[in-house]
């Protein structure tokens, strides 16, 4: 393969690399983003929690004063019974007693139902806690993977860089500004290789008299259908296997 040939190839490797670099680069922020709404939901979970148990306790406290003021009407009534003369009076008291014990117990059985609620409640909040603290702690690892990547892809990318210009200084301008036409023309890929006889990159096979020249290896030849400079890989040689050892006497 022709210096300027191998270059390319080289070239094309190295731009192909910084493009996945640079692209998972630009993917870091919305990460980042995602762990901080990742935050945002749990946080949200447990103000909701938080929400519900104080909206049972002022309820619980709502019922506990109306049984209390049930208990006051209870005692008057109780009170009231030594003035009353007649029996049509005392059983109009009796009623009274009977409905406001009746309101007792619907409001206590409510108090009941709202304090097993709070039980309920309190694990939920314990539950959501317990996943915000797992999700900041999971977010501030994720972030320091993050931050270790950001800092490996700015090193890599730097590498990348100056490896390609080491191996421009073996292109000709003519050369490298065809190469830069073709990367940014082709989603930014200017070089591909031919296996059998078909362009790897746009799929079409290629004239015998291109794929010969192609397998030789020794000047730029342009895929017919999509431009791309094309380039034969070299073949790798058949493992050695045990019989042919032995029949080589190895």
């Amino acid at each position: 393969m022709t210096p300027s040939l191998a270059a390319l190839v080289a070239v094309q490797a190295l731009d192909s690399a910084a493009d996945a670099g640079r692209r998972r680069l630009a993917e870091l922020p919305a990460a980042e983003q995602a762990l901080a709404a990742h935050i945002t939901e749990a946080a949200a979970a447990v103000e909701t929690a938080r929400a519900r148990l104080h909206e049972n306790t002022t309820a619980r406290r709502q019922l506990e004063k109306d049984v209390a003021a049930v208990d006051v009407r209870l005692a008057r009534f109780d009170d009231h019974k030594a003035a009353v003369k007649t029996n049509q009076e005392y059983t109009a008291l009796l009623h009274e007693i009977a409905t406001a014990k009746q309101e007792k117990d619907g409001i206590e059985e409510r108090l009941l139902l709202e304090m097993e609620n709070a039980d309920a409640i309190g694990r939920d909040v314990k539950a959501a806690e317990a996943a915000l603290a797992k999700a900041r702690r999971d977010t501030d690892a994720a972030r320091t993977s993050l931050a270790a990547e950001q800092d490996a892809l700015g090193r890599e990318l730097a590498r990348l860089t100056a490896d390609r210009e080491r191996e421009t200084r073996a292109l000709d301008a003519r050369t490298l500004a065809l190469y830069e036409q073709l990367r940014k023309g082709r989603r930014g890929v200017a070089v591909a290789s031919m296996a059998g006889s078909v362009c790897t990159a746009c799929h079409v096979r290629l004239r015998p008299s291109v794929e010969q020249q192609i397998r030789r290896n020794d000047s730029i030849v342009q895929c017919d259908s999509c431009q791309r400079i094309l380039y034969a890989a070299p073949v790798a040689a058949p493992a050695e296997t045990a019989s042919d050892s032995k029949a080589t006497g190895a």
